[in-house]
């Protein structure tokens, strides 16, 4: 039975623990987890597997033992630790000796063994106003969600220590479970990071191109597709190994064997070997994205149609030669909200590169198959790009540093290859859409480049010798009929401007409730607070819900917005009022400020988008 005092503390903890934990006091024990007294005359835990007896911890002096295994960390500064398996605890409250500050969490992967600590050792030994976190189970989703919440409260400097047993009973399922949620967390973080970088930027860029995306075809929806139905396409990224392929992509092109698509910087190293590709695709939302096109701009180069993503760094798009045309992003948030019926309309998702874009796009247009050249994803001989791609702002070979930090990976051969993080990530993105379009054969032709699971390995030569044989290419046929309503959007401006409006309302009332409440806890006065976290609460529903607020002002603040409902969720349980007004006010006093300021930021570059919209109107009546 779960010792009294332990109850107590769980209630306060973790009341939902405490009843999972409880079920076990009314079953009969299993034999596979016993509690003995050690040779020193105190508690000890075995646990018995497949016959096999194993003690968590010595069964002759755990106390000692437990001393032994803290001292290795005794010299390390740490503020935040997750100990893995509690056993008998003696570890921990070794450690905390040496740590007594430490913020703890502890994980316990076996129920029947926390149920067993519960029953015989008292938690109150532990500093339990220091403890995080008790969580137990092998539920991969349920860990991950525990180990980020964990990451977020420590500012990612966690320190994880393992229980040494549990390294060889658990070893190879604990280990998967938290690999598995460090990789989500990562994730998560790569993803924070990309927000951080573009969250003003894809915003500011969907308006500035708004006008653009009204006047162009949407290649998803305004051409007649039977010309990709069925048809071979290729993908020339710039890798290095592309330098191998000019001539068989000359061939190809000259005879029409595939659609050829340039993305990224490829499109310089083609155009230095006079290949015109029969489109380029791009869509990054950085202003250094317009240097890649500043050769073509500079020939003057006509022949070669653009097709971009809505939220590209708008200066890309200002006095492009050639033919545009456009595909809606998911990062686009103006779109969404101007266009009619705009939830039938086609939408990529964003992606770590361009080729995952692309792929996407021709997955979309029916193309039957998609060859990879110049995808190495990978680094050969310490060189990044292909010949004719050279920046000032990066240098084709690798400096010293980024050559010791890189990683190998299985390369097209079954030999190793240098590659980083951020190719690993866009392989990884490749390969989950080669899974998802199971009926495109996707051929990887980049020699020397990474393995792309799914994909098959034939060199460009062999593709034409066995499968390009036939003229394909046929030029785009442009169905003017499909064009966006701009009636209907008309329409969409006025509302929007009365949206802006009533935002500004409701914040002016946030910000005045939010100051009552200021007023109300330096006072000291609880009873009006309930009813000012109701005011507060409705306020900011209307804010969110306002389209003005979705369309320009949240997507500028996802970060913040992200942080805040992490805060929010904290403060939801606080029961002292004080306290709880004290930290909403300051939560949403800085979102509110900072949802007024990215308004007037953002004000002017609505007034331009909505000004040009309405010019392009008048011409069209």
């Amino acid at each position: 039975m779960i010792l009294t005092d332990n109850r107590n503390v769980l209630r306060m903890k973790d009341r939902e623990l405490l009843n999972i934990i409880s079920e076990w006091d009314l079953q009969q024990p299993t034999g596979q987890v016993i509690v003995e007294q050690a040779k020193t005359g105190v508690p000890t835990i075995k646990i018995v597997q497949d016959g096999k007896t194993q003690y968590l911890q010595s069964k002759y002096d755990p106390q000692r033992e437990a001393q032994r295994f803290a001292g290795k960390f005794a010299e390390e500064s740490i503020n935040y630790v997750l100990f893995v398996g509690i056993g008998t605890a003696y570890h921990i409250e070794a450690f905390i000796e040496d740590h007594p500050d430490v913020k703890f969490a502890i994980y316990e992967p076996n129920e029947e063994v926390l149920h067993a600590y519960l029953s015989n050792f008292r938690m109150d030994k532990l500093p339990v106003r220091n403890l995080l976190k008790l969580f137990t189970g092998m539920d991969q989703e349920q860990v991950t969600v525990e180990v980020q919440q964990l990451l977020a409260q420590s500012n990612n400097v966690l320190k994880i220590i393992t229980l040494p047993v549990y390294e060889k009973i658990y070893g190879d399922q604990v280990n998967s479970i938290l690999e598995k949620a460090l990789e989500a967390i990562k994730h998560k973080h790569s993803s924070l990071a990309t927000n951080v970088a573009f969250q003003k930027r894809w915003t500011i860029n969907s308006i500035k191109n708004f006008p653009t995306v009204l006047q162009t075809p949407n290649i998803l929806h305004d051409i007649d597709r039977s010309a990709f139905e069925g048809k071979p396409a290729i993908i020339v990224a710039a890798g290095p190994s592309l330098n191998e392929e000019f001539e068989n992509l000359r061939y190809i092109k000259e005879h029409g064997l595939a659609y050829i698509f340039s993305v990224g910087s490829a499109i310089n190293a083609l155009i230095e070997q006079g290949i015109y590709p029969d489109a380029a695709c791009t869509y990054d939302p950085t202003e250094l994205n317009q240097i890649v096109f500043a050769k073509l701009k500079e020939k003057d180069i006509k022949e070669i149609p653009l097709i971009f993503g809505s939220s590209v760094g708008y200066e890309t798009l200002v006095d492009y030669p050639g033919n545009l045309f456009h595909m809606l992003t998911n990062q686009d948030t103006i779109s969404p909200n101007y266009l009619e019926h705009s939830d039938q309309i086609n939408v990529v998702s964003d992606a770590p590169s361009i080729a995952v874009v692309t792929f996407q796009l021709l997955a979309k247009l029916g193309c039957a198959q998609i060859i990879l050249v110049g995808q190495n994803l990978a680094y050969q001989d310490n060189r990044r790009y292909a010949e004719g791609i050279q920046y000032d702002h990066v240098q084709n070979e690798l400096s010293e540093i980024e050559q010791k930090n890189t990683m190998l990976v299985k390369d097209v051969y079954g030999n190793s290859v240098q590659t980083n993080e951020g190719f690993i990530r866009m392989r990884q993105q490749i390969e989950m859409y080669i899974s998802h379009y199971r009926d495109i054969k996707v051929f990887n032709t980049t020699k020397h480049g990474a393995h792309i699971e799914g994909s098959v390995f034939v060199e460009l030569k062999s593709m034409l010798e066995q499968n390009l044989k036939e003229n394909v290419v046929k030029d785009i046929q442009i169905d003017n009929s499909k064009n966006y309503n701009l009636l209907y959007i008309k329409d969409r401006i006025i509302q929007m401007e009365r949206n802006k409006k009533q935002l500004e309302r409701n914040l002016q009332l946030a910000f005045n409730i939010l100051r009552r409440m200021n007023s109300a806890v330096k006072s000291k006065q609880t009873n009006e607070l309930d009813q000012m976290f109701n005011q507060l609460d409705d306020q900011i529903n209307s804010i969110r819900i306002n389209h003005y607020q979705s369309a320009f002002i949240e997507p500028m603040l996802r970060v913040h917005q992200e942080r805040m409902i992490e805060l929010t969720r904290e403060v939801r349980y606080e029961k002292n009022l004080l306290k709880k007004g004290e930290r909403i006010a300051h939560i949403f006093m800085n979102y509110i400020l900072d949802c007024k300021s990215h308004i007037q930021s953002v004000s002017p570059y609505v007034k331009e988008m909505h000004d040009e919209i309405v010019r392009l109107i008048s011409k069209e009546v």
